[in-house]
């Protein structure tokens, strides 16, 4: 078949595709109700993700023929950049992530179909492009796009760095030992206009605990400019009432941070804070007979987990040799999620709450993004019809979602650990 005949093919498809947008422009985007809105949300994601699968398709054609050194490109990357007035970030994604397609075919067939993400596949051309694990990738796409299916963006990008991690045979360790070796802070002052400007960077750990801190000291604030606004105006307070935004909020809890550390031993953050780590089971077994036997862990990428309650990835040496001597609890957890074993740090409080928070980084309800340490633990089985108050019986909620489940949501946990949410017509919400 000559050149020719395909070039006609080719337009008389995308004369089909423009028509069918312009069919659906025409016919106006407006869902009728919530569910209808799913529904639209999901078809049109799935036009989307093929048609960036054909984009990203032509740039690896034009690499491939070389056909950008015809007017002097340096590379296709440049050629689509210039041509469709992309940024060089969406050009630069484009190029590594059609090169990953010519080995990941299983993954780019997907993606044609609609099947995954743009910006998961997006990630896994990154991280395709360290030749130390693209090997890997390529006999481990069938799991990519279950995950890509099963887990959230934030936990599939989660997900994928960690499994690079630990796969790249450098190792998880000399990352660790580099970026702790250079941490730094900096407040510096603006001569302009007497402003000062705060940067820093750390290493897993030590980030994560100052992470955790942080974070407290801002729900304090927050829950400061809630109480001020609800005495203001009463049970109709909304966000919008507060008197300061988020970003000052996360300001003024880093001044309290060094105001209380300069002048008391308290603060927001309570009397016994502990800082939570949360283990699978096969991971923190890895880790005591590494460390028994004085040689270096060899985790698991498809069950490893050594993270806070939020879901920052934490490097498991240090978090172990930190909990020989910090206030450190370690969770352990089995691969259902259900905490088997909470061991006990110098000062224990609230073991309940932190067993419930176990194996969760936000709120279980479906696409809700609060952390898990803002939400309420609800009885998923009511308190007051005899649920008992333990790990299998709660999860965190959102307060919103939390009175949401008041109006007829139901919510159970299934025997590998899932969550089902189920509406009062009885449909599933996903």
């Amino acid at each position: 078949m000559s050149s020719m005949v395909l070039l006609a093919e080719a337009a008389s498809a995308i004369d089909v595709v423009n028509s069918g947008l312009d069919g659906l422009f025409a016919g106006g985007i407006a869902p009728v109700d919530g569910p209808d809105a799913i529904v639209w949300l999901r078809e049109i994601e799935v036009l989307r993700r093929r048609v960036d699968a054909s984009a990203t398709a032509l740039v690896g054609a034009i690499e491939v023929a070389q056909l950008h050194t015809d007017d002097g490109h340096s590379s296709a990357r440049v050629m689509a950049q210039h041509h469709a007035k992309l940024s060089g970030s969406e050009a630069k994604a484009r190029e590594k992530t059609s090169r990953a397609c010519r080995n990941l075919p299983d993954l780019e067939s997907a993606w044609q179909h609609g099947e995954i993400g743009t910006d998961q596949m997006h990630l896994l051309g990154r991280v395709h492009a360290n030749q130390r694990v693209a090997p890997a990738m390529e006999a481990r796409q069938d799991e990519f796009l279950s995950n890509a299916n099963n887990l959230s963006a934030r936990q599939f990008e989660a997900a994928t760095r960690q499994w690079e991690r630990l796969i790249d045979e450098d190792g998880p360790e000399p990352a660790n030992e580099r970026t702790h070796n250079n941490r730094n802070a900096h407040l510096g002052q603006n001569p302009w206009d007497g402003s000062w400007e705060l940067t820093g960077f750390f290493a897993s750990l030590q980030g994560a605990e100052m992470r955790e801190v942080f974070d407290h000291f801002i729900d304090a604030e927050f829950q400061a400019d809630w109480a001020e606004a609800k005495a203001r105006l009463g049970d109709a307070v909304t966000s919008a009432d507060l008197q300061r935004t988020t970003p000052q909020r996360r300001a003024d809890a880093l001044h309290r941070i060094f105001h209380n550390a300069a002048t008391a031993p308290g603060g927001a953050v309570p009397p016994g804070w502990v800082h939570n780590i949360h283990w699978s089971a096969s991971a923190y077994q890895e880790m005591l007979d590494a460390i028994d036997t004085d040689r270096p862990p060899k985790f698991d990428p498809d069950d490893f987990m050594c993270q806070t309650p939020n879901g920052h990835n934490i490097d498991a040496c240090e978090a172990a040799t930190n909990s020989l001597f910090a206030h450190i609890r370690r969770m352990i957890i089995d691969t259902n999620g259900v905490v088997i074993d909470l061991g006990r740090a110098r000062r224990f409080t609230g073991s309940a709450r932190t067993a419930a928070l176990a194996g969760h980084t936000c709120c279980i309800w479906p696409g809700c993004t609060v952390p898990a340490t803002a939400c309420d633990i609800d009885h998923l089985h009511e308190h007051g019809k005899g649920g008992a108050t333990n790990p299998q019986n709660g999860a965190p909620l959102c307060g919103r979602h939390n009175r949401w489940k008041q109006k007829g949501f139901t919510i159970r946990r299934l025997p590998d650990g899932t969550w089902h949410t189920t509406r009062p017509d009885g449909s599933q919400l996903e």
